[in-house]
């Protein structure tokens, strides 16, 4: 079920990767908010912040170039900067949203850009005609500082666009040709903007994208690396991993900890008799078994061939030897169908210890679970036998 869940995301994540909008698949988007929240929400903090007090220092070019209304500029200016950077703080505190955080800026210039124009229109300075073009910043500055998403800033980019061509078209008192001359040094600049913008947004969706490729190949290795291909269980190296860890976790609880060998009677028959896809048939089938006989938190693993291994936490060598046979019944109930032979039925011999604490070894615990298995086998195979 993972490997087709799997499988159908990455074919997702390609497709998407492969049209030039690298769009985020719907089941991924709040995943990746997430991820730039992690990666960027500090990063647009700053440059909210940078930009606001930008906005503010802007009052010194004010003071200078429109002298009349000077005061008036760094009074207002002041107080919305102020406004916009405690707006600001307390987002970041409270609601920590990545996808407000790319659009705080954008947003707060739609006003600053009205209060400028409304500023500049108050004055009656001869700088005026001129200072008009500083504008263009505003717009660089709300798409330059856009990171997740593309569509917010067209949004804000057209706001901010209607109130700078509303602001100049009053400014100029509606004269044509200084209104077009200030549309021809806009247009460019708005453009060159958006693609800044565009760049900006794209990369974060591809790096994103990739991201989420890169964690599914760990994924595979990291089964690859601890499953049995055959069987899809534990292999021996993980199992003797977490086997370790849990006997090293008992040995402080003292709660006892049993240990499960076992493999499957006259194997070699098996394969000789019906061949080798057969013998893996047996195999996986010990292992469905299995799944549905042990318990949530015991471990099992393919050992080497037709060996298996169960380490049961929490269990007494007397309970063990009862989940034992529990298990060694199903499996002598629950044959293969072999095609032209029928049914196959095929058995297990069982070898079961309790974990000593004291020594807390693993080793230990084999090679008595091992003894109690070949001493199944010798009396008769089929059967499970305790080390003690």
């Amino acid at each position: 079920m993972y490997q087709e869940y799997e499988q159908e995301s990455r074919l997702i994540i390609r497709k998407a990767l492969k049209t030039m909008l690298a769009r985020i698949p719907q089941q991924y988007h709040h995943e990746y908010l997430e991820y730039q929240k992690d990666l960027k929400l500090k990063y647009l903090l700053h440059i909210n912040l940078i930009g606001q007090f930008a906005y503010a220092l802007y009052s010194i070019a004010d003071w200078f170039v429109i002298s009349d209304v000077g005061l008036t500029a760094v009074l207002y200016k002041s107080i919305y900067t102020l406004f916009a950077s405690v707006t600001t703080l307390y987002l970041y505190k409270y609601y920590r949203k990545v996808e407000v955080f790319d659009l705080i800026l954008p947003c707060s210039i739609i006003g600053a850009s009205a209060l400028w124009f409304y500023l500049v229109n108050l004055s009656a300075s001869p700088n005026v005609p001129i200072y008009i073009y500083s504008s263009l910043v505003f717009i660089v500055l709300a798409n330059l500082c856009i990171q997740v998403r593309f569509m917010p800033a067209l949004i804000t980019s057209f706001l901010i666009t209607i109130v700078s061509f509303v602001g100049v078209y009053h400014i100029v008192d509606g004269v044509v040709g200084q209104f077009i001359l200030y549309l021809l040094s806009y247009i460019p600049v708005l453009i060159f903007s958006l693609v800044m913008s565009w760049g900006s947004t794209y990369k974060s969706r591809s790096i994103f994208l990739h991201h989420k490729l890169d964690s599914f190949n760990r994924q595979i290795l990291e089964i690859m690396a601890h499953t049995d291909m055959l069987t899809g269980i534990d292999n021996r190296r993980y199992f003797e991993r977490r086997a370790k860890n849990a006997i090293e976790e008992n040995s402080i609880t003292e709660k006892p900890i049993s240990l499960l060998i076992f493999d499957v009677d006259h194997f070699k028959s098996i394969n000789d008799n019906y061949g080798h896809d057969v013998g893996d048939g047996v195999l996986k089938k010990i292992s469905d078994v299995c799944k549905t006989v042990l318990r949530k938190g015991d471990l099992f693993a393919r050992y080497g061939g037709e060996e298996f291994i169960a380490l049961l936490p929490n269990t007494k060598e007397s309970n063990a030897f009862l989940i034992a046979e529990r298990l060694r019944q199903k499996i002598e109930h629950t044959p293969i169908i072999v095609h032209g032979h029928g049914p196959v039925y095929f058995t297990v011999s069982v070898g079961v210890t309790i974990v000593d604490y004291h020594k807390n070894t693993l080793d230990d615990a084999i090679k008595q679970a091992d003894i109690a298995l070949y001493s199944a086998k010798s009396a008769g195979r089929n059967l499970v036998m305790k080390a003690s």
